[in-house]
């Protein structure tokens, strides 16, 4: 089965059917996707800004780290699935885009990005708070996470300009 096939089969699913030709369901997820992108990038952005030091340097890492937590996750769950749901109801026009796949691609990056760093970095941030000077490490990971999170929704948004090899537009 070749990934054409796939998505199409993909996109001709109920689920999808139903997201793409409700007149409600896709604005309504499109919208919650974007303020979820908003609001989670907000936090990453001033948790990664502290991770280098540039940023709210007079909060604690481990405070920012740990308060903020269970925000982003609820944030992140809620914005992949409204952008799972928003990618499988046009999924024959989204597969071939260079910026999905780049921003899939990245999405995978940030997954690799959290296993590297989070035994050193997100998971005893109290040991950044103690250290005389702000550890390399940690300003590797927040100028990372930084860049990866700043181009993710850059793809994003590069999708809806994409025009397929041989499209009349």
């Amino acid at each position: 089965m070749s990934p054409a096939m796939i998505s199409q089969w993909i996109q001709e699913s109920g689920l999808a059917t139903a997201v793409r030709e409700s007149s409600y369901a896709y604005p309504i997820i499109m919208s919650t996707h974007l303020a979820c992108i908003a609001v989670f990038g907000g936090m990453i952005l001033m948790t990664d800004l502290r991770l280098m030091g540039l940023a709210m340097t007079d909060v604690p890492v481990a405070t920012m780290i740990r308060e903020l937590r269970p925000w982003k996750w609820f944030g992140f769950i809620l914005m992949v699935t409204c952008g799972f749901l928003l990618a499988i109801s046009r999924m024959t026009t989204y597969f071939p885009n260079p910026y999905f796949q780049a921003k899939l691609t990245l999405l995978v990056l940030v997954g690799v990005h959290a296993l590297i760093f989070r035994p050193l970095v997100y998971k005893n941030p109290e040991k950044i708070d103690s250290a005389p000077q702000l550890p390399g490490v940690a300003k590797l990971a927040g100028a990372l996470s930084l860049i990866m999170w700043l181009t993710i929704p850059i793809m994003g948004r590069l999708i809806a300009y994409w025009d397929a090899p041989g499209s009349p537009f």
